[in-house]
């Protein structure tokens, strides 16, 4: 028999004890973490790098106004993590907490942090603000000259302070006191808000106490004059450089009257009985009757009698209801009905208009815009699910070019441009991206399918960002499904002409190029002859 071998425990002072192995879930995690270094190392210096949604980052080149343009993108964690490069200018989030704008060219930096609770804008020198909805707002700017600096900053609207580029620095406390520079008006000044203030622009003084009940000022020369017993009767007249006006508000805002006469060129006469009567007169330099506005009961007429008429038309009950023409916009309203606008910008009718007519408002809307000679934009909008807009071009030799930007909002957006060229998305893109702000936090996010075609012939798609991926055209084809499986022959990564592809996270790989054709197992080269160094180290 053999001799029966029994296990003994070490004891814990026992220093000679065998150390105990890591279990499965441990050595996994290990693995995991070496093999991630040994991804994110070997492909730092390539063109893609695509460990989505682990890591992903790309170098590209697009046409663009100057030339080819080049645009880098890295992700991490996705959606947490996203940079974008294109020369010249940067933006990186970290959603949702901040995005950041920064422009070199223009030396301007925007940092959105809680997106829309705080801002932080800077360009050059010249312009600094920093916001912390409502908590917090500061503001510093430099004018025309280097010693020309103003700041103005404010804690919960409670305490302002500041320094002003010509007056010197300020303090107010709500509502115990202070004074305010080109804040609150060009000086104003208080103390126990709103029992006493003062109020100065030049040289008019206006004291009010309590503000806005009682109060009354005047110019040192006299020109201006103000009194106030609010809402029972209140007196303003000026008599000076500018001509002379005058105006009476009695039991505001039912009775009000008035004068005014700029210079001599023309005056007019104003009294309103809210809601009975109204009457405006408005007269020439020679007495002569240019226009006037009267009302009753709701009712009111307009006329102006110079060629072309600035001013022409009715209204009822406050524009619910009439037609009129104001300088160069006419309005038809017949609420609610229908109501529609025409505008014409400085030009003759047939060059340069826009008319947008709102049936059942505000549910229809429909659009017809000129912008220029040769160039309309129409529109058809059923609020807020329907949104199509047409941009039309009618050249003199070629062919009419057509755009088209369908969206059905929120579930997706299409846009056709001219020569074959068209995007889609779901979920819907809406307004076209500002740049900042919401949409330039959150839209990655919200891409759930995304199919472009170009004019060339070249089509991309992409499903849940960058889960799935898919190129091909001219240039050649991009396939990659998530980092299990990818294939490139676009040039961008082995050479002209060349093409790869990986699979499992870059384990394996083979790729070809002019040179000849490599292996990659285990991220250790072998086979092939001369390939392109460019290639190693790119999963």
């Amino acid at each position: 028999m053999s001799p029966t071998t029994h296990a003994v425990a070490p004891s814990s002072g026992d220093v000679t004890a065998p150390l105990q192995r890591p279990g499965p879930a441990g050595r996994f995690s290990a693995l995991a973490l070496v093999l991630l270094l040994a991804l994110l190392c070997a492909g730092c210096a390539a063109g893609r790098v695509n460990l989505w949604p682990i890591y992903f980052h790309e170098t590209r080149e697009i046409a663009g106004p100057d030339g080819p343009e080049t645009i880098t993108t890295t992700e991490a964690l996705y959606p947490l993590f996203h940079r974008e490069c294109d020369g010249s200018s940067t933006w990186h989030a970290v959603r949702p907490f901040y995005v950041v704008d920064r422009n070199e060219t223009e030396q301007k930096v925007t940092v959105r942090f809680l997106w829309p609770l705080g801002l932080n804008h800077r360009r050059g020198e010249a312009e600094q603000t920093f916001r912390l909805f409502p908590l917090f707002h500061w503001q510093s700017t430099y004018v025309s000259r280097a010693d020309d600096h103003s700041v103005h900053a404010h804690f919960l609207q409670v305490i302002r302070w500041g320094r002003d580029a010509t007056r010197g620095p300020y303090l107010a406390v709500f509502p115990l006191g202070g004074v305010t520079y080109n804040v609150l008006g060009p000086e104003w000044s208080f103390v126990l808000f709103p029992l006493y203030s003062r109020y100065r622009r030049g040289d008019y003084v206006r004291y009010d106490f309590p503000w806005p009940v009682l109060g009354f000022g005047r110019s040192a020369d006299g020109t201006e004059r103000m009194k106030r017993l609010w809402p029972f009767y209140v007196q303003r007249v000026y008599d000076g450089p500018r001509g002379y006006q005058e105006r009476h508000f009695v039991l505001w805002p039912f009775f009000r009257s008035g004068r005014l006469d700029p210079g001599g060129r023309f005056h007019h006469s104003v009294f309103v009985a809210v809601p009975f009567h109204m009457r405006v007169d408005t007269f020439g330099r020679d007495d002569e009757l240019l226009a006037y506005r009267r009302g009753i009961l709701g009712m009111r007429v307009a006329r102006d009698l110079r060629e072309p008429p600035r001013q022409e038309g009715w209204k009822a009950f406050w524009g619910l209801l009439g037609r009129w023409r104001i300088e160069d916009e006419e309005t038809v309203a017949f609420f609610p009905l229908y109501r529609g606008t025409t505008h014409y910008r400085g030009a003759p009718d047939s060059e340069r208009r826009w008319t947008r007519r709102r049936i059942l408002w505000p549910i229809l809307w429909l659009d017809a815009d000129r912008l220029q000679p040769g160039v309309d934009k129409r529109g058809l909008v059923v609020a807020p699910f329907y949104w199509h807009y047409t941009y039309v071009t009618h050249p003199e030799t070629d062919r009419q070019r057509t755009e088209r930007r369908i969206t059905l909002w929120p579930l997706a957006t299409l846009e056709k441009e001219p020569e074959g060229a068209g995007r889609f998305w779901v979920v819907s893109r809406g307004w076209r991206d500002p740049g900042l702000g919401y949409k330039r936090l959150y839209r990655d996010i919200l891409d759930l399918f995304q199919h472009h075609r170009e004019a060339d012939g070249s089509r991309e798609t992409r499903l849940l960002s960058r889960l799935y991926h898919h190129r091909r055209g001219p240039a050649g084809r991009y396939l990659s499904f998530m980092s299990l499986f990818t294939y490139d022959s676009t040039a961008e990564v082995v050479g002209e002409e060349g093409s790869y592809a990986s699979a499992l996270f870059g384990l394996f790989r083979v790729s070809w190029s002019p040179a000849g054709r490599r292996w990659r197992l285990f991220y250790i080269p072998f086979g092939g002859e001369g390939a392109d160094e460019r290639d190693v180290g790119t999963p």
